[in-house]
């Protein structure tokens, strides 16, 4: 057997998932010459405007050498099938811990860790301030209607995280054996098997609920205990090492029937707390973990009819049908090359939402459902924000905009809104268009209240976008603010032993350690702790 490796193999649009035929075609073979065909990867290649196809990165196998020549080998080489699972990874079973496990945070980074601990014999209590992901669905859907904020239950607390009412993106830029292992555990759980193999996967919201119950039903029958409305209150170390937690009920805050916290002893502690649980870095400092200061992005949400990227991005007369909404992804130098402007967690026909961790402040967001059939396109545009000198010097400027955003909009969740057409000339709109924000928009001029530096960077960025997406400008509406792209603090650890530096049986992990960005990478960073770890 001869084994090869063609790289972006075309496929028409409307002939999705058929590899073979047009690879036999490619190569000048029959289809049932071609042995072990696999799909590596595949994506929308959609270069030429108006012509999109798939293009597919594939490895198969053929009984005897290829003879295509010219284009139709253009992009086939000689190969060799590399077969690396998580258990070629080093560092196995590298990592002593004891045989209980207590895990806080229920977002990817904490559920997988408790999967793949339970799946090697741990026992794990996983602890979740927020609640399960149907009842954290209706908090939200009633924050909407009465604007009483919950604390605890909302979009960024809660079974599933942050990410759990986002766009849903599984794409990822660094794909190793512990990704492709939550992929295929994703698919195990329900998830369509093309999250595998798609460039830039994505299940939407509604799909990712369905897929969190499925993860709290396996994490149950393997004997894991997932306690929902319980926060971390405070942590107890000795000799510089974890020794005992202390939580508490919260299920009864509302009605103001306030439980005492309790105390439990603890040999290892698992931090998954998503990167807007600020109480945590607060209680960490107080007890001497290492904490440092690291650099973020922050910005704004903007608003397009996706029918304007559909045609900019795709062409005329293309069947988003078959393609999906199309995407974009921008970025720019700006101020001299001293900064940046870059478009983030973009949503094709998603919504806007409010995103709050504190009440009297607002950030904004976007998530979008499966389908991706909404008329509007959403995404961050993000300025970087350099690590601050002060540990809580970048979580200040955030609280301090958010503060801003909130007042200015009303005191209600209303958000600060301006077209970019009037951004770009310091002026307030007379009104403004239509927009998916659920809580209502107020007219701001944004270079009143927001960082001078980021506003700045953005009129930059802006006028480089239009260039690339004519009509960027003319039909787009700024929602202000979005500060939640990353952590401004990194909880520091041993990257072998995802250990903290000076805190012995802490181990943190995901998005609020400041180690991850994005639903696959946090609950890589699960799987790769349970990998490490090994029952003494």
């Amino acid at each position: 057997m001869f084994t090869y490796r063609f790289r972006e193999l075309p496929v028409a649009l409307n002939k999705k998932g058929e590899v073979r035929a047009a690879l036999a075609k490619q190569i000048r073979v029959h289809p049932e010459e071609i042995f072990n065909l696999e799909v590596e990867r595949f994506s929308l290649d959609s270069r030429r405007k108006g012509d999109p196809h798939w293009s597919y990165n594939v490895v198969f196998d053929l009984a005897k050498p290829v003879r295509a020549s010219g284009n139709e080998a253009r992009g086939l080489i000689e190969a060799k099938r590399e077969r690396q699972g998580i258990e070629s990874e080093p560092l196995k079973d590298s990592v002593q811990m004891p045989s209980h496990v207590d895990i806080v945070g229920a977002g990817p980074s904490g559920l997988w860790a408790a999967l793949h601990l339970l799946r090697k014999g741990f026992t794990v209590d996983l602890y979740e301030q927020g609640k399960n992901v149907e009842e954290r669905f209706r908090d939200i859907r009633r924050f909407i209607v009465d604007r009483k904020f919950n604390a605890h239950s909302n979009v960024l607390f809660g079974e599933g995280g942050a990410g759990a009412f986002s766009d849903g993106k599984l794409n990822t830029r660094s794909r190793n054996a512990f990704s492709e292992a939550v992929l295929k555990d994703m698919v195990g759980f329900g998830v369509d098997e093309s999250v595998v193999t798609f460039a830039k996967p994505h299940i939407g919201t509604d799909r990712l609920v369905l897929m969190l119950r499925e993860v709290r039903a396996e994490i149950a029958k393997l004997g894991g205990r997932i306690h929902f409305n319980t926060a971390l209150e405070d942590i107890e170390i000795k000799d510089g090492r974890i020794c005992a937690i202390q939580l508490k009920d919260v299920s009864g805050l509302e009605a103001r029937d306030v439980s005492l916290p309790f105390w439990k002893p603890c040999e290892a502690l698992v931090l998954a707390v998503g990167h807007s649980a600020r109480s945590v870095y607060t209680l960490l400092h107080a007890r001497g973990v290492a904490l440092e200061s690291k650099a973020f992005a922050m910005g704004v949400r903007v608003e397009h009819p996706q029918m304007l990227i559909n045609l900019r991005q795709l062409g005329k007369g293309v069947d988003t049908r078959l393609t999906g909404a199309a995407e974009y992804f921008l970025a720019t130098p700006t101020l001299g090359k001293t900064s940046s402007a870059y478009s983030f967690c973009m949503c094709p026909g998603g919504i806007l939402v409010p995103c709050a961790s504190e009440p009297g402040t607002l950030a904004t967001n976007g998530m979008s459902y499966s389908r991706r059939n909404g008329p509007f396109a959403n995404g961050a545009i993000a300025v970087p924000i350099a690590a601050s000198e002060k540990l809580f010097g970048g979580l200040e400027l955030q609280r301090q905009i958010e503060s801003d955003a909130y007042r200015v909009g009303g005191n209600n969740y209303a958000a600060p809104a301006q077209t970019i057409k009037s951004f770009l000339a310091h002026k307030e709109d007379a009104t403004l268009p239509k927009s998916t924000y659920p809580c209502g928009l107020v007219q701001s001029n944004l270079w009143d209240w927001m960082d001078k530096t980021i506003c700045k960077s953005l009129a930059e960025g802006f006028q480089n976008f239009d260039r690339k997406i004519p009509g960027f400008i003319d039909e787009g509406l700024i929602v202000a603010p979005e500060t939640r792209t990353s952590s401004p603090i990194r909880i520091t650890r041993n990257n072998d032993t995802l250990e903290s530096t000076n805190t012995k049986g802490l181990f943190v992990l995901g998005e609020g350690a400041g180690y991850a960005g994005g639903i696959v990478t946090s609950a890589a960073d699960g799987a790769r702790l349970a990998h490490h770890a090994k029952m003494r």
